[in-house]
């Protein structure tokens, strides 16, 4: 789902006041039209007809500056559109980027199911996450896709332990031949150590770093608000919920990993 961008003084606009009810409806419906199939604000004449307005409404459109009609393609315009909606190439540009946060998600959480017999017992192989991606300011980096990197280390002492733990068992890891681990798996047993020494400072920048390397970027000051309202509300169930964003193809990640929470949280106590 994609949202459409109108300021909130935008029906007292002089552009906007003198139209008529259903010249304003054909505008905000021609709006909603071309950002949800990303014309970069064009209106084709038979999309136009699928719209609900008249000429007259086009025309006042038109008078009013708001629609411009090219002749020549037989298509109306919306003015100053790219100024203030994304065109398509951003748009793609951001799905793209979602895609590729969700392959890095799912080759961390692959499973292997190859077996190596050692004195006669099978050892189960898990999956290793790929290298994360590199911070300058806060993080220890390598060039190489064959050494482990861990990004964004928390400021919180407790989680940074945590982090160092987690970066440690991955090198040992490797270190006896494992190529493979589940980070998932390593973080919720990190997460249930501070939760049981009632560090919820450490649970919050903890989750705050794993989501940063899920989504292979910098969080913002506001998802890391509502990660912290998150965790302090749901406690272990934020985790689930975060691993259920993780592997759909999302833009925020933090806002749906909390209405994945809210439900899960209704469902345990029954309600």
């Amino acid at each position: 789902m994609s949202w459409v961008r109108l300021d909130d003084n935008f029906a007292d606009h002089p552009k906007v006041m003198g139209l008529s009810d259903s010249a304003f409806r054909l505008y905000i419906e021609s709006l909603c039209y071309a950002n949800r199939y990303l014309t970069d604000g064009i209106i084709s004449v038979n999309a136009f007809r699928k719209i609900s307005g008249s000429d007259d409404d086009a025309i006042q459109l038109i008078h009013n500056k708001l629609w411009c009609f090219h002749a020549e393609q037989n298509e109306y315009e919306i003015l100053s559109y790219t100024e203030y909606q994304p065109t398509k190439n951003k748009v793609s540009e951001k799905r793209d980027q979602a895609r590729e946060r969700v392959r890095q998600f799912r080759e961390k959480k692959r499973v292997s199911t190859t077996f190596q017999q050692q004195d006669g017992n099978a050892n189960e192989i898990h999956p290793q996450p790929n290298p994360t991606q590199p911070n300058p300011t806060t993080s220890t980096t390598t060039e190489s896709s064959d050494e482990l990197s861990i990004a964004v280390v928390p400021r919180v002492n407790s989680a940074k332990l945590a982090v160092d733990n987690i970066s440690n068992k991955l090198a040992e890891a490797r270190a006896n031949g494992i190529n493979a681990w589940n980070l998932s798996r390593l973080v919720e047993d990190e997460w249930d150590k501070l939760h049981d020494a009632n560090d919820v400072g450490g649970c919050i920048a903890l989750t705050s770093w794993y989501v940063s390397e899920l989504q292979s970027r910098n969080l913002t000051s506001s998802e890391i608000g509502r990660i912290g309202q998150m965790t302090k509300r749901f406690g272990r169930i934020s985790l689930l919920a975060i691993d259920q964003a993780a592997s759909k193809d999302l833009d925020d990640l933090v806002s749906y990993a909390m209405r994945v929470a809210q439900n899960l949280y209704k469902q345990k106590a029954g309600k």
